[in-house]
Parts: C-alpha cells; structure tokens; sequence
C-alpha cells in the first residue's frame, strides 16, 4: 500500500480504463449492483473535508493527501435483492437483503477493489485501500449517492512519490504461515 503519492493528476482515459476493469469482478446472479466513484478535485477536497480524513492524514501519514484520486466503491444491495426477486432466481428468499446470510453486495464490491489494486500494481501504480470513520453517509449525501447505496472504503490512486516506503503493520508483523491459513479436508 502506497503512503506517499505524486500529486501530479492521472490522465483521465487511464483511470476510466481502471474503472472499467475493476468493475469487471464477479457478480453474484449478474446483479451488477457495484459503482466505483472517481474523486479528483474540489469533489475530493470536498470528501477529504467532510470525512475528517484530511485531518487524520495530516497526521498520521500526509502523503496520501496527495493523491490525485480517491475511487468510492459503492454497494448497491437494491440490485441484489431485486435481481433475486427475479423468476430465474427467486425462491430462497434472497429478495429481502435480511435473509442474505453473505451480503454479496459487499462481497462483489470487495472483489472490485482488489481487481483495481491489483491493476494499479500491474500499471506501476501506487493505491492505498483505507476506511471511512467518519461521517461516511454525510460525503456519500454530499456527492449525490442515493441514501441506500453503501460505502465499501475508499481507494487514493495515483503515481508513488519517488520518497515512498513501505510502513505500517505490513513491514511490523509477520505474514502468518502457509500452515497457519490453509486447510485441506478438515481444520
């Protein structure tokens, strides 16, 4: 995960192009309920302002004010519900988001993220997957979300600065073992 960013702005058609894939991840019954929303400018300095993050950041680590782009994934449980609501699909009661013992529509939107990571990484790119904490609802109102559209994170997305390091828990913990994590037949 990349700390420091350039600020210099990506060109546009590079991160539609990333969108675009990203958005290509699985999507359970073809619900398609996953919105990836690009911040770049006043829209940004508006989510960086409204969420407190910019504060944080400054902080704790100010080089991730930098990035030129921020990528809301969103979820849309509405799609999912209604898409199992659907002849081909009904009959599990899936069309009530209640009954969604995994609500896909975060799943799906995970997944999405991952895809843009890793896309980023493949480009050269420097990305830093991260929470919102603070007044998430207020900033997704704020930039027109519809009230029932969920928010999954936030991904800053530009060029790593020349001065970026690897810091936090990854280079402070140890990856758990092979052995600790993978399983075959039994626990």
């Amino acid at each position: 995960m990349t700390r420091r960013f350039d600020p210099a702005p990506l060109p546009t058609e590079l991160v539609d192009e990333l969108l675009d894939l990203a958005r290509r991840a699985p999507s359970a019954g073809y619900s398609q309920g996953v919105h990836l929303l690009a911040l770049q400018g006043e829209a940004l300095a508006d989510f960086w302002r409204i969420t407190g993050a910019a504060e944080w950041f400054a902080d704790v680590q100010p080089g991730v004010l930098d990035a030129p782009v921020v990528v809301l994934p969103l979820a849309d449980p509405v799609a999912y519900t209604s898409r199992y609501a659907e002849g081909d699909k009904s009959g599990h009661g899936l069309e009530h988001a209640a009954n969604w013992e995994v609500p896909f529509w975060l799943t799906d939107t995970a997944m999405a993220v991952q895809n843009l990571l890793l896309l980023a990484e493949d480009r050269g790119l420097g990305a830093l997957y991260f929470g919102i904490f603070r007044n998430a609802r207020a900033a997704l109102d704020h930039l027109g979300v519809p009230a029932h559209v969920l928010q999954v994170g936030a991904v800053a997305l530009g060029r790593r600065a020349d001065d970026d390091v690897p810091t936090g828990s990854a280079v402070t913990r140890p990856r758990r073992s092979v052995l600790d994590v993978v399983h075959h037949d039994r626990w």
